[in-house]
Protein backbone atom coordinates (compact mmCIF):
# COMPACT_ATOMS: atom_id res chain seq x y z
CA UNK A 1 0.00 0.00 0.00
CA UNK A 2 1.35 3.59 -0.88
CA UNK A 3 1.53 6.61 1.11
CA UNK A 4 -0.40 9.88 -0.38
CA UNK A 5 3.48 11.02 -0.54
CA UNK A 6 4.62 8.11 -2.67
CA UNK A 7 2.62 8.29 -5.33
CA UNK A 8 3.87 9.07 -9.10
CA UNK A 9 1.12 11.46 -9.67
CA UNK A 10 1.49 13.29 -6.17
CA UNK A 11 2.63 17.14 -6.42
CA UNK A 12 6.00 17.61 -5.84
CA UNK A 13 6.59 20.52 -3.35
CA UNK A 14 9.76 21.61 -4.83
CA UNK A 15 13.21 21.71 -3.21
CA UNK A 16 12.47 23.36 0.04
CA UNK A 17 16.29 22.87 1.70
CA UNK A 18 17.19 21.19 4.63
CA UNK A 19 14.79 21.35 8.19
CA UNK A 20 16.66 23.66 10.50
CA UNK A 21 16.22 25.04 13.91
CA UNK A 22 15.72 28.79 14.05
CA UNK A 23 17.84 29.41 16.34
CA UNK A 24 20.71 27.39 14.17
CA UNK A 25 19.69 29.48 11.85
CA UNK A 26 20.18 33.10 13.22
CA UNK A 27 23.57 32.22 14.21
CA UNK A 28 24.28 30.87 10.78
CA UNK A 29 23.15 34.15 9.58
CA UNK A 30 24.12 36.44 12.61
CA UNK A 31 20.47 37.78 13.12
CA UNK A 32 19.57 40.12 15.82
CA UNK A 33 17.32 38.94 18.80
CA UNK A 34 14.48 40.51 17.09
CA UNK A 35 14.36 39.01 14.03
CA UNK A 36 14.66 35.84 15.54
CA UNK A 37 11.83 35.98 17.46
CA UNK A 38 9.73 36.93 14.37
CA UNK A 39 10.93 33.84 12.24
CA UNK A 40 9.87 31.71 15.64
CA UNK A 41 6.65 33.67 15.57
CA UNK A 42 6.08 32.64 12.34
CA UNK A 43 7.26 29.39 11.75
CA UNK A 44 7.33 27.10 15.06
CA UNK A 45 11.11 26.02 16.72
CA UNK A 46 12.29 24.60 13.20
CA UNK A 47 11.73 25.68 9.45
CA UNK A 48 13.14 24.69 5.95
CA UNK A 49 16.33 26.93 5.43
CA UNK A 50 15.10 28.11 2.25
CA UNK A 51 11.63 28.91 3.37
CA UNK A 52 14.14 30.91 6.49
CA UNK A 53 15.98 32.89 4.18
CA UNK A 54 12.53 33.80 2.01
CA UNK A 55 10.95 34.98 4.94
CA UNK A 56 14.26 36.97 6.48
CA UNK A 57 15.19 38.49 2.96
CA UNK A 58 11.43 39.86 2.72
CA UNK A 59 12.23 41.48 6.10
CA UNK A 60 15.61 43.38 5.17
CA UNK A 61 18.02 40.37 5.78
CA UNK A 62 21.10 41.22 3.80
CA UNK A 63 22.31 39.21 0.83
CA UNK A 64 25.43 37.01 1.30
Amino acid sequence: MMLEHEREDAPRRGFLGRAMTIEAFARKYRLDAEETRRLQGQFGPTADEIELLQAARRNGMPEQ
